[in-house]
């Protein structure tokens, strides 16, 4: 478009203009006042952008401002554009209103995950100087953006968008103290290598441990910058933290990064009880049948199969019709309709193992199904047994054959675990030259007190001579836990029996490999746990205990 013609034009929509300014002015507020329904403080992104690099004198623009908010309801903000200098208003969408060489635009509404846009048209004098900028400056909510252009004389060069950027800690739920480490993942899909400047903005509830990178970082907020990435390349940038003590419970944590203009968030919701997705319960005495007059010895199994410490666990166990309580482990209380236990804690991937005993009354009818059931954290065990007369059918169970159990439920780095590894002959025949080994992780436990064993690489190991049947043999040992080691990290820990008369014993009930959860700090009981890692419920051909379950979701 030549220049008279673009003159022409600018004159005609420059009437326009005037109009619409003039409609506007009586409700444009104050720059810079914020809007009543915001304290301008909420979780807000703002970008703005020409589109181009470069720009003819006499040539027009169009502006785009985009707001996105990660707040949990819609927030309004007064958004203020500035205009540049060289520039002639043609016309801004949405209501806004010019005052002086702004555009002000009153209470604009963002929804939750939903982009809005408002859009700038300007014209640039003719009379605009060779290789002058132009910075376009909007803010709204404290959020401040701009946009440089430059004034040229030949044809505008299109800006590629060629970054993409994306940013996460893989959690849903955290609890105050805990560590979490956040994934900047940055994208060049163009096919040039670029040098971008990356910038990560920590909210207030988490305190910055560390980042990986040549970084500076101040005030909450880490930039990483001069950063080159090739053409289709994926570059990725992490961020470590911890929850503050204090955070509330259900405080929204947003971490937002942002590189060219675009940017990602994270949400992470502090929960001060863990969430427990995947969490068994089950129940069962052992019998298929029963007779009136009889006892009953019930096992309740609870376990943890999440990465996180279990606590606050209430457990509650409705007796059968015809059973009366006689009594319970663990502290187990009778209410008088059912047993409960209060505030016990169970490791991560670790298990708890109640007992109560019931008695069956002499009225129990022939026939009638004896149904157990136990519940905790929505999940729910029944086991079924049947009043028989005569004689009751018992499934037979076997003592353990290796055992190993721990002095406590969690631990935290530089604490000390006392273990106990035992071992017993049930079987009719006797072991002999018995090798039990029992496999530690060296990276983060230290062995500081075995009696009789001997620390071969990895393994502690000790040596039985003789173990006839009916015989048990125990021994305890002491570790160290590293300072080094992470929370809510897992140790693996892996216990195995071998020796003349165990090769008959099924494999299952010879070896076992547990996990020890790393917590940053104990739960408020602190309690004990009865056991932690438990190996073998029975020998050599044992049937398996009946077992009925179902999971409430």
């Amino acid at each position: 478009m030549r220049a008279s013609s673009r003159l022409r034009a600018l004159a005609s929509l420059g009437v326009a203009a005037v109009l619409v300014t003039a409609l506007h002015s009586a409700s444009v507020s104050v720059p810079g006042t914020p809007a009543s329904a915001s304290d301008g403080n909420g979780p807000l992104f703002l970008t703005l952008s020409d589109g181009v690099q470069t720009v003819e004198a006499g040539g027009t623009l169009t502006y785009t401002v985009t707001l996105r908010s990660d707040a949990l309801t819609a927030e309004f903000y007064d958004v203020t554009f500035r205009l540049p200098i060289f520039t002639n208003l043609i016309e801004a969408s949405d209501g806004g209103g010019r005052v002086g060489d702004t555009i002000v635009w009153n209470n604009v509404s963002v929804s939750p995950t939903v982009t809005r846009r408002l859009y700038v048209s300007i014209a640039v004098s003719p009379y605009a100087e060779d290789g002058a900028t132009m910075t376009a400056e909007v803010t709204a909510g404290g959020e401040r953006a701009a946009d440089v252009t430059q004034i040229v004389t030949g044809a505008a060069v299109p800006l590629r968008q060629s970054l993409k950027i994306g940013v996460s800690d893989g959690k849903e739920f955290v609890t105050p103290e805990e560590e979490v480490r956040y994934v900047i993942s940055v994208a060049n899909v163009s096919p040039e290598d670029r040098v971008f400047s990356l910038r990560a903005d920590l909210p207030e509830a988490l305190s910055f441990l560390g980042a990986t990178g040549q970084y500076t970082q101040s005030n909450n907020v880490i930039i990483w910058n001069d950063q080159a990435i090739r053409a289709d390349d994926e570059r990725q940038f992490e961020v470590m933290a911890v929850v503050e003590r204090e955070a509330p419970d259900f405080a929204n944590i947003v971490f937002k990064a942002s590189v060219d203009g675009r940017a990602a968030s994270d949400l992470t919701v502090v929960h001060r009880e863990a969430i427990l997705r995947d969490f068994e319960v089950s129940v069962t005495d052992g019998q298929k049948t029963a007779t009136p007059a009889s006892e009953l010895t019930y096992e309740i199994h609870i376990r943890n199969n999440e990465d996180v410490l279990a606590t606050n666990v209430d457990v509650s166990d409705a007796l059968p019709l015809y059973a009366e309580f006689v009594e319970a482990s663990n502290g187990g209380v009778w209410t008088g309709n059912n047993v409960r236990w209060s505030n016990l804690t169970v490791s991560p991937h670790g298990e708890r193992v109640l007992t109560l005993i019931a008695h069956v009354r002499t009225d129990a009818p022939i026939g009638a199904d004896l149904r157990n059931s136990v519940e905790s954290k929505g999940q729910v065990g029944v086991d079924i047994t049947t009043v028989v007369a005569g004689s009751a059918t018992k499934t037979v169970r076997a003592a353990a054959l290796l055992r190993k159990t721990a002095d406590r439920s969690e631990v935290r780095p530089g604490d000390t675990v006392t273990y106990t590894v035992s071992l017993t002959n049930s079987t009719d025949h006797a072991f002999r030259n018995v090798r039990i080994e029992d496999r530690l992780d060296n990276r983060y436990m230290t062995v500081i007190g075995a009696e009789r064993g001997q620390m071969e690489g990895e393994r502690l190991v000790w040596l039985i001579p003789e173990l006839n049947p009916g015989q048990s043999w125990s021994v305890k040992y002491s570790v160290e836990i590293s300072r080094n080691a992470p929370s809510g990290s897992f140790l693996d820990n892996v216990v195995n029996a071998s020796g003349e008369g165990l090769e008959t014993v099924s494999l299952s009930e010879r070896v076992f490999t547990g996990k020890l959860g790393v917590v940053r700090k104990l739960p408020p009981t602190g309690a004990a746990f009865d056991q932690l890692f438990l190996l073998a419920s029975g020998l050599l051909g044992l049937g398996q205990t009946l077992l009925l379950k179902r999971k409430i979701a």
